[in-house]
């Protein structure tokens, strides 16, 4: 029942996408405005994204067979299409070469952008932990002792705290008589 929820849902938005392919007069086709729907559906949280994931990846996953009739087509009209065959491969390269081409370069534009916000907020990050790094050795080493003991005791580590702590005050004092 689930899957038919979800395919409800994918197929109601492609549908209306399609009604408004038909409505209004520019040559974007339905998908696309179906596509666009289902963005704005999930990026205002009308529909969450559970909402339709299950159903989504199946139909990504036999997306493949969807080009089937596609073939099929081609293959019934070989008569009209035989004239044009060549005009149709040369368009069909060019095309896939160029949308490989910007493809590629806004994705590393989008890399370059992503490392230079994320080498900012590195830096600020490690100046913070280099200052925590700094405070923690200044902290005596008997006591930086006992904080790693009671962290330990906060992790639900069974110490036994009053014999670590003679234990630590017995060095302290022997420690102390060889000053």
């Amino acid at each position: 029942m689930k899957y038919m929820k979800q395919f409800g849902i994918i197929l109601a938005v492609t549908c209306v996408g399609e009604f408004l392919h038909q409505f209004i007069p520019l040559p974007v086709p339905g998908s696309i405005y179906g596509l666009i729907i289902m963005l704005l559906l999930l990026c205002t949280h009308i529909f969450q994204i559970e909402d339709v994931r299950d159903t989504a990846e199946f139909l990504i996953e036999i997306m493949p067979m969807m080009f089937i009739p596609a073939a099929v087509g081609l293959i019934v009209t070989w008569g009209t299409i035989r004239h044009v065959v060549v005009p149709l491969l040369v368009i069909t390269v060019v095309s896939t070469i160029l949308v490989m081409g910007v493809t590629g370069s806004v994705t590393q534009a989008v890399m370059r952008l992503r490392k230079r916000l994320t080498s900012k907020t590195d830096a600020v990050i490690s100046s913070e932990a280099a200052e925590n790094r700094a405070e923690r050795s200044m902290i005596p080493l008997d006591r930086r002792i006992r904080l790693k003991i009671r962290i330990q005791l906060i992790r639900g580590r069974r110490w036994k705290r009053d014999h670590i702590d003679r234990k630590l005050n017995n060095k302290d004092k022997d420690h102390g008589k060889c000053k």
